[in-house]
């Protein structure tokens, strides 16, 4: 009886190991290891650069020093208080000189970000940028160099005939003082910033009523400025 049974199953197509083989080869799929795709999961994509300057903080620092400047020359004529005003001005210059060193632009999804515009930071919305634009810069040229040559040969001259005829010293000493922080100034500027050659212009929709005019201004290297654009345009 038990020859028959098995003689059937074997017609039928059972084997004894098919079983066995079954367990064996029915295994849980695991999905963890498998890397994200770009584009759909993952990192969002970003754009930031250091490599910067904003005009509006070289205006903004001029005028305060144009302030302690005006102030400082009117002061009475004690040379003590004259020479601890003198370093305090500059102290304070170079600190603002150096804060401007941290500005930096950062475009991620939620905006532009403007980091040491006007000594603070500033966030711009995609939905206030109406449109972008950069322009080239143009090297200084001689008759440019020329106009900056007469004008500072025009400052000393009037220093000096102000110590020669009218006896004012003050103007002489705050002159000697800028000498060494404005060529400190500007070697650091050459080596911590490189090909500033292009600006790039950002409109707001909405300018707000302390606004000069709705555009905020950034200037850059020409790589920077075409990736910062392309960027804000793909997002407009």
């Amino acid at each position: 009886m038990n020859l028959n049974t098995e003689y059937i199953k074997k017609l039928m197509g059972w084997c004894p190991a098919c079983k066995k083989m079954a367990q064996q080869t029915k295994q849980p799929c695991n999905f963890t290891n498998i890397a994200p795709i770009s584009g759909k999961t993952g990192n969002i994509p970003e754009f930031r650069t250091s490599n910067v300057i904003f005009p509006a903080n070289s205006n903004l620092v001029f005028v305060l020093f144009y302030i302690g400047i005006s102030l400082l020359l009117r002061y009475p004529g004690d040379i003590t208080l004259f020479l601890a005003g003198i370093f305090l001005l500059n102290t304070c210059y170079y600190v603002l000189f150096l804060k401007t060193f941290e500005a930096s632009v950062l475009a991620d999804r939620f905006g532009v970000h403007l980091q040491v515009f006007r000594l603070k930071n500033l966030e711009i919305p995609y939905e206030e940028i109406e449109s972008v634009a950069s322009y080239r810069l143009e090297k200084r040229s001689k008759k440019m160099s020329l106009l900056l040559g007469i004008g500072g040969v025009a400052i000393c001259g009037f220093v000096v005939y102000m110590v020669v005829v009218e006896g004012e010293w003050k103007p002489l000493l705050l002159l000697i003082s800028l000498f060494p922080f404005l060529l400190l100034m500007e070697r650091k500027q050459k080596t911590r910033l490189l090909d500033l050659n292009t600006q790039l212009y950002i409109k707001i929709r909405h300018k707000k009523w302390y606004e000069w005019t709705p555009y905020y201004s950034l200037i850059t290297d020409e790589t920077s400025a075409e990736e910062l654009k392309s960027f804000i345009e793909r997002h407009l």
